[in-house]
């Protein structure tokens, strides 16, 4: 392989470095936290991470989730050896980070392995939630950082809405004419500080 030197930007190529010239998704389905399948996708490694169990394959996290198994979101600190090829490289002033699956990496040179980091806050992070939680227009997008299940997600994403219209006096659900932005983005700002404080990134 021929890397490229990274116009003198420091760490830039180390052995397992993937060339960073993917689109940041594999060529098989592209999976998106919530997707359960039967059984995890051969060569993964398990991954304990206080205190739960995450099993990693193909740049992709699953969590046990009684007899099968959910794509998640991985926490935030969590390591892994090695990422995929198909993994996009960012650049953030001098600091180079990996996209891969809708995750976040950074190489750590010292234990020489990736660690989950946040997503740049001017990078738009495209992860496309479950159909059935597409929401109203008026909701915050927000991920489960901590892996909840898709059952604790909506039940969630329902107190938290519950919550919010109590705060603002608006409520979604009965719109008969255009609200007043302020009104929307208190109600925004409420769901989203309830969802943040039970473990979700809010965008």
């Amino acid at each position: 392989r021929n890397w490229q030197a990274g116009n003198g930007r420091p760490n830039d190529r180390w052995e397992g470095r993937p060339d960073g010239h993917g689109n940041g998704w594999g060529p098989g389905p592209q999976y998106r936290p919530g997707y359960a399948i039967d059984r995890v996708p051969g060569g993964y490694s398990r991954i304990p991470y206080r205190g739960q169990d995450y099993y990693y394959s193909g740049g992709y996290w699953y969590r046990p989730q009684g007899p099968r198994y959910v794509v998640v979101t991985p926490p935030y600190g969590v390591r892994v050896s090695r990422l995929p090829s198909y993994s996009q490289e960012v650049w953030i002033g001098s600091s180079l980070l990996f996209l891969a699956a809708g995750t976040y990496y950074a190489y750590q040179p010292d234990s020489q392995d990736y660690v989950v980091v946040n997503p740049p806050q001017n990078e738009a992070v495209y992860q496309a939630p479950p159909a059935e939680q597409q929401g109203n227009g008026y909701d915050p997008v927000a991920y489960p950082a901590n892996g909840q299940s898709p059952q604790q997600v909506e039940l969630d994403k329902y107190q938290c809405y519950r919550w919010a219209a109590e705060q603002s006096g608006f409520d979604p659900a009965n719109v008969t004419s255009q609200p007043p932005p302020d009104v929307v983005d208190l109600y925004r700002r409420s769901m989203g500080a309830c969802l943040a404080g039970r473990g979700y990134t809010v965008n």
